[in-house]
């Protein structure tokens, strides 16, 4: 006798990440009530399910969501700008004044330009196989949470909080005495979603006082909400971190009593061996960001050595302004490319261990390695379809190669299902109306923008698009 389920996909390619990194072909995934309750041979799955829904997906490949461990969504308000500047001149520049803008408006109670850059960075990872996203943003009121539910991503929202002024930039900073506040708010509202948790997020070393490190520690330690902080980005943070208190960043947060299994560092490029031992015994994950460190010159983080020693090391793609795009699978091939020619050893970080960190490896930096990044019983059901049947992903001479090395976010990705909804079918989001909250965002921003006096692309000028909110 068979049990109906919600969703079961059918004759696909299922791509597991269980312990054994078993890959089942002509497999089946059995999904009810947001949880996976079977993936095994179809021929098997086929007698004990049946599908409300059934998703009968020949040359596709079913595996677990993508999960996105740093990102920054109101920057995507600048995807295509500067590439020309290193990144603390792009801060300046670039980032900060639109950061001040933000922070003005949650100041003055508008809230309007956090939720556009929320919708329309919840569309681009959604419609690219993003299910689990850690997005980290500078005042974003509690009800920033309901767009994340409405889009139906999976994200740890991460308040950003800093309070040395390091880029000069008035408005940037908001108090902390605020901050902490807004941070006891969005805490609460997490905690009634069952797709958001909340993190406390610290800037990087160069920008947050010790004593902030020490009061957000104590905080973390005493709700359990997670940490999230850019360690060793750029030589000018090693230099000024080694200059103020004569060690290494990890160094420094070692010292402290900061680091711990609860900490995700994103970037960690400037490291000695004895950061990455360091990272490694207090058992703090990193998230690599590879496409933003090459495009602003930052370095290569030694990825090969830190999963060599033990370290957990995830993706990120980081903001759209300075990578340009969400595209985990291009993240996936850039990260082990850049392994091999920095180390000039082919034989490094393999395609599977790329897939690794692009799945249950961002699982683990998250703390959510029970939950997703893998195919198994019991699991919350992130799972995407990704299409193997176009031209440039034959003939698949290795699924796990083709997929890291040959795949695309914008074309491949067929179907998402976020905690057992179907998001994304037949590369259509469910959610929303796309083209909708495009124009929206995009008239948004050209009036919010051009308010505060910053420069508009000429491309916004000339679509004269009428702001809708």
């Amino acid at each position: 006798m068979t049990a109906q389920v919600d969703i079961l996909v059918e004759g696909a390619v299922v791509i597991t990440q269980n312990k054994d990194r078993d890959i089942i072909y002509d497999g089946s995934v059995a999904i009810d009530d947001g949880v996976i309750v079977a993936a095994g041979p179809s021929a098997e799955i086929r007698t004990r399910y049946v599908g409300r829904k059934t998703l009968d997906d020949a040359e596709t490949a079913v595996m677990p969501g993508l999960i996105d461990t740093h990102h920054h969504f109101l920057q995507n308000f600048l995807k295509g700008s500067r590439d020309d500047l290193a990144l603390e001149e792009w801060i300046d520049r670039v980032s900060a004044p639109r950061i001040i803008a933000a922070v003005r408006d949650y100041q003055e109670g508008k809230h309007g330009l956090q939720r556009h850059a929320t919708r329309l960075g919840c569309v681009e990872a959604l419609r690219s196989g993003i299910t689990c996203i850690l997005n980290m943003e500078w005042a974003t009121a509690p009800e920033i949470v309901d767009v994340y539910e409405e889009m139906g991503i999976r994200a740890a929202h991460t308040l950003t909080l800093t309070d040395v002024d390091q880029w000069q930039a008035c408005g940037m900073l908001l108090p902390m005495t605020e901050a902490m506040g807004l941070a006891d708010r969005l805490i609460e509202r997490c905690r009634a979603s069952d797709l958001v948790s909340f993190w406390y997020g610290l800037a990087c070393p160069n920008s947050c006082s010790r004593e902030l490190f020490e009061i957000v520690r104590g905080r973390a330690d005493d709700d359990g909400s997670r940490l999230h902080v850019h360690i060793a980005e750029t030589e000018f943070e090693w230099n000024n971190i080694h200059e103020l208190h004569g060690t290494t960043p990890v160094g420094f947060l070692q010292e402290i009593g900061f680091l711990g299994p609860d900490v995700l560092g994103a970037h960690c490029i400037w490291l000695s061996d004895e950061d990455i031992d360091t990272l490694r015994e207090s058992e703090t994950a990193v998230s690599h960001n590879p496409e933003c460190n090459m495009k602003v010159a930052d370095g290569a983080a030694p990825v090969a050595k830190m999963l060599e020693r033990g370290v957990t090391v995830s993706l990120g793609t980081d903001s759209c302004a300075v990578n340009d795009n969400m595209d985990m699978f291009e993240a996936m091939r850039v990260a082990a490319f850049l392994q091999k020619v920095t180390t000039m050893d082919p034989a490094v970080l393999p395609a599977a261990e790329a897939f690794d960190m692009g799945t249950l490896g961002g699982a683990k930096a998250l703390g959510l390695e029970d939950q997703i990044g893998s195919i198994e019983v019991g699991k919350r059901a992130d799972v995407i379809l990704v299409d193997l049947s176009r031209a440039h992903m034959r003939p698949i001479n290795s699924v796990l190669n083709n997929l890291v090395y040959a795949a695309s976010a914008a074309s491949d990705v067929k179907t998402v299902i976020v905690d057992g909804r179907i998001v994304v079918e037949d590369r259509k989001l469910l959610t929303c109306d796309e083209p909708t909250v495009i124009a929206e965002a995009e008239a948004f921003a050209l009036r919010r923008f051009s308010e505060a006096g910053l420069e508009i692309s000429p491309y916004y000028r000339s679509a004269r698009k009428e702001e809708t909110t």
